[in-house]
């Protein structure tokens, strides 16, 4: 049954055997006790899900071996392949750890149920976690509760580790079948062609047989040599070169150019970045931030993101937004530090390090306003970076760029960034200047400006000089140059520690790296890398053409607004049923308005969100400043989210509040008291249940009830986070994958090579689709969708607008929840129902034309935890109501 012992010359010993020589009257060996084993554990390996009365039930299935590292520390171990038997003893086999200590030994438990798993083909069980959830109990490892007792006093995990099969029929093969986001795009058809497919595998194909240079920073992140030797050696490094550059594509050149679809494309641009970007003098890898965001609402783990942005070997840069942190809920102080404290354990555990001092993550921490407060010395940029600091991690402080801020605000705020890094032990040598845009005002002297002013501070200071990062969006073509010549005048300065973002040749969204590039000290075999990577890089990013909005007239050469959007801006656009040629103009009477400017709220979305507002606003005709500014003298309510209305209440920014917003905040005070008081709803560490991985806190804590539910999709097979890293499948073509084609799937921490095999059609119509995986032949089985009855967009009842008793939402998404019920008389501007659009929550006021109108019916469902509410479009019948008699 299990191979428990060994005598002193090394022979195995058997248990069933040894137990029958003791009956036959055979004596024992000599045993010799243990010098190092203090604590030996017998393990059983089951298959089946425990429930909290210690029931197991027991699932079917046929083990086909072990997988996992061998452990020194397991004497022994042993699996009986073949079928499961319930007949005749359901354990699959039995393993022997030891351990010189009892705490020694839980911990090994734990490593060994995380590491080692039975390889069985069949449905899931949850027995392994269950066994790691026992081991990692505080109260069984101290002695409360005992080994009998803790699964009524345990948390059990829900779902089971999902099983290859379950993956390729429930997340795959839908995806072959239907298309990944069917219908959606800038042109929906557009789908890569063959050759762009083909070009994708070849290249993801090349860069995993390929070996990248390790550089200090991969000795830096595996914990061999210190953080200030990484510092010395990026320093030398900037020397030699006259500067360096980070590389923005895939996170931010596909935000503003292709719907920010990086999410499936981050791990191979990484693997291009590692390979031939380092090698072309690149320093970093920007990840984060909206690759997150869209990643999570598409159906991706954005811990999973994070992890395969890690770079080997060098830094990656997450973006950051100071209290929102990667989300869109502004969280309090508890919350970020256990979510800053998993991010740090993901980042340690991904590089195998042993500590989490001086973690090698590298988070561009901003706030948009550059707000602080000095009669409360609060600033959220500051707070959440000593927040980062306290949890091992390495910020850098940035300063958002605006011909608004003054050298002199920069000069007090790099002073107050040194003082911080000085209260936590540490030494500041990094600092980013973001422009989140571009605009007239990015020049060569008024950034140069900016830069001397950071220079001088430190200077006085007493400290090196500082590394300083550049960041701008490209919308003139002139970006790239003014990069250039930075190089150039810092170089003329004796100022080499300068690096600047860039991207590929001819992206169309950041600088062009070729030409900021040409004023640094590149030797041929690094401009030739340099080559290479933007040859491989714009031929990984053509598979998002059907998202690309790269040549858009939307954004005029000389504007302020910030990039980043505008792919996501013409979705909006086409949402709202809005021509999007007069998305720009909407922004400017938003500006004038309430001028928010590029730079003064937590995210730079809200111009938009509030200019869409202005547009579907009927009683607002025409669209102009002067008209705007009457209907809300006049007590006229916008349809907002939640942020907007916070954001514009605290107005943390270096910029004087007008008039307009205070109006704006009068007339909507419910809506606003609602909206600040929303705190309440977050989730907390204390919620979350003990097993939960770093990468689970993380996406929960981080992301909120988005974060929750991804969990649970994951549990349940519905995210498509198994397809991470097979880009060139996930955006064909529906039906179009040719046969033998290999992609790499993701099974929770492994990956699995699979073969495809071709499309078949089953006897009752539905397609089959073939893989071979290790030999074996898996067949699934997916609905054809040429026989599903086509419905509209979203099948619901459009509202007859010549009926003024049919209400037709003007605002699409999903609905939360009606506010009124049958029978309750509309008064006009209190809410009414409230929609999640563009990721937020916003209230639906009741119209003056409905003022005293009676509800007869609410046609549609709110959002459940078991279910998804009605997707409304504009035009949707929402509301229907009577007009009472007089």
């Amino acid at each position: 049954l299990a191979l428990l012992q060994q005598d002193p010359s090394g022979n195995r010993r058997y248990t069933f055997a040894e137990l029958i020589m003791r009956a036959a009257g055979y004596p024992s060996p000599d045993f010799e006790p243990s010098v190092s084993n203090q604590v030996v554990l017998h393990a059983r390996w089951l298959h089946g899900n425990p429930d909290a009365g210690g029931n197991i039930q027991y699932q079917a299935g046929t083990v086909l071996g072990m997988r996992g590292p061998r452990l020194d520390w397991v004497a022994s171990e042993l699996l009986a392949p073949g079928e499961i038997s319930f007949t005749s003893d359901p354990q699959l086999g039995k393993a022997v750890v030891c351990a010189s200590s009892w705490k020694e030994m839980c911990d090994r438990a734990v490593d060994y149920f995380t590491l080692r798993k039975p390889n069985i083909q069949g449905p899931p069980s949850t027995y392994a976690q269950t066994m790691l959830s026992l081991f990692s109990s505080e109260a069984f490892r101290n002695g409360i509760i005992a080994s009998n007792e803790t699964f009524s006093q345990m948390e059990i995990p829900q779902y089971a580790a999902r099983s290859l099969v379950q993956v390729l029929n429930d997340q795959l093969s839908p995806i072959l079948v239907h298309g990944y986001r069917p219908g959606e795009g800038i042109d929906p058809d557009r789908w890569p062609t063959d050759n762009v497919c083909n070009q994708v595998a070849a290249i993801a194909m090349a860069l995993r047989q390929a070996t990248p240079n390790e550089t200090t920073f991969t000795k830096y992140a595996r914990g061999e040599v210190k953080f200030d030797q990484y510092i010395e050696s990026l320093r030398s490094q900037l020397w030699d070169q006259g500067g360096g550059w980070v590389t923005v594509a895939p996170r931010d050149t596909a935000q503003q150019g292709n719907d920010s679809e990086s999410a499936g494309i981050t791990s191979l641009s990484r693997r291009n970045a590692e390979m031939w970007a380092e090698k072309a003098g690149c320093v970093g890898y920007e990840i984060g931030g909206a690759q997150y965001q869209a990643g999570l609402i598409r159906g991706f783990d954005p811990a999973k993101v994070l992890s395969l942005g890690l770079p080997y070997n060098m830094p990656a840069h997450s973006l950051q937004r100071s209290q929102y942190v990667n989300g869109l809920a502004e969280l309090p102080p508890s919350i970020r530090k256990a979510l800053f404290a998993a991010n740090a354990g993901i980042v340690s555990n991904h590089y195998h390090r042993k500590t989490n001092d001086m973690v090698p993550w590298f988070p561009y921490n901003f706030h948009a306003g550059n707000f602080y407060d000095p009669a409360r010395d609060y600033s959220p940029q500051d707070q959440t970076t000593a927040e980062l600091v306290q949890a091992g991690c390495t910020p850098l402080p940035v300063w958002v760029f605006s011909g608004r801020f003054t050298l002199e605000d920069l000069e007090k705020w790099t002073h107050r960034q040194i003082t911080l890094f000085e209260k936590n032990d540490r030494t500041l040598h990094q600092v980013r200047i973001k422009n989140p845009g571009q605009g007239m005002d990015w020049t060569v002297d008024s950034v140069w400006a900016h830069i001397k002013t950071i220079r001088g501070v430190f200077e006085k200071r007493g400290k090196l000089p500082p590394i300083i990062y550049i960041h701008n969006h490209e919308f003139n073509g002139f970006g790239a140059h003014i990069a250039r010549e930075l190089f150039t005048r810092a170089q003329a300065d004796g100022f080499p520690s300068l690096v600047i973002d860039g991207a590929y040749r001819k992206n169309g969204t950041h600088n062009d790296n070729t030409i900021m590039l040409s004023a640094l000290n590149l030797s041929n075999e690094q401009r030739e890398a340099l080559e290479e990577y933007n040859h491989l890089q714009q031929a990984i990013e053509q598979v998002l053409c059907r998202f690309d909005s790269r040549t858009s007239q939307m954004t005029p050469w000389n504007s302020d607004w910030a990039g980043g959007t505008e792919g996501s801006d013409l979705r909006i656009a086409k949402e709202y049923n809005i021509d999007p040629r007069k998305i720009n103009h909407a922004k400017e009477v938003a500006s004038e308005v309430f001028p928010l400017e590029r730079a003064v709220t937590p995210f730079s979305e809200y111009k938009l969100r509030l200019g869409i507002a202005i547009m579907i606003e009927d009683a607002i005709e025409p669209k102009t400043v002067e008209n705007v500014k009457a209907f809300v003298k006049a007590g006229g309510k916008l349809k907002v989210g939640a942020d907007v209305l916070i954001g514009l209440k605290r107005w943390e920014t270096l910029v004087e509040r007008p008039e307009a917003v205070d109006q704006l905040l009068e007339n909507m005070n419910e809506e606003v008291a609602s909206a600040m008081g929303q705190s309440a709803k977050l989730i907390a560490s204390e919620d979350l249940p003990a097993h939960l991985t770093d990468a689970q806190r993380f996406t929960v804590l981080g992301f909120q009830q988005k974060g929750l539910d991804m969990i649970r999709l994951q549990g349940q097979g519905k995210d498509l986070t198994p397809l991470l890293q097979a880009a060139h499948v996930l955006h064909r073509k529906p039906r179009t994958l040719p046969p033998n084609t290999r992609l790499t799937l993701l099974l929770g921490e492994e990956t699995v090579k699979i073969d495809f095999e071709g499309f078949g059609t089953a006897p009752n119509g539905d397609i089959t689709v073939n893989y071979c995986h290790a030999g074996e032949d898996i067949i699934c089985t997916t609905p054809n969708p040429d026989a599903v009855e086509q419905q509209s967009a979203t099948g619901n009842r459009k509202a007859d607008p010549s009926c003024p008793t049919e209400y037709g939402t003007v605002v699409p998404g999903e609905l939360l929840s009606y506010l009124v019920a049958p029978g309750d008389t509309l008064e006009a501007g209190k809410p009414m129902a409230v929609l999640e659009s563009m990721k937020m929550e916003v209230k639906i006021p009741v119209p003056e034309s409905f003022n005293g109108h009676v509800v007869k019916d609410l046609p549609c469902k709110g959002r459940t935890a078991e279910q998804q509410g009605t997707m409304l479009s504009p035009g949707d019948l929402l509301m229907e109501t009577t007009v009472p008699k007089p």
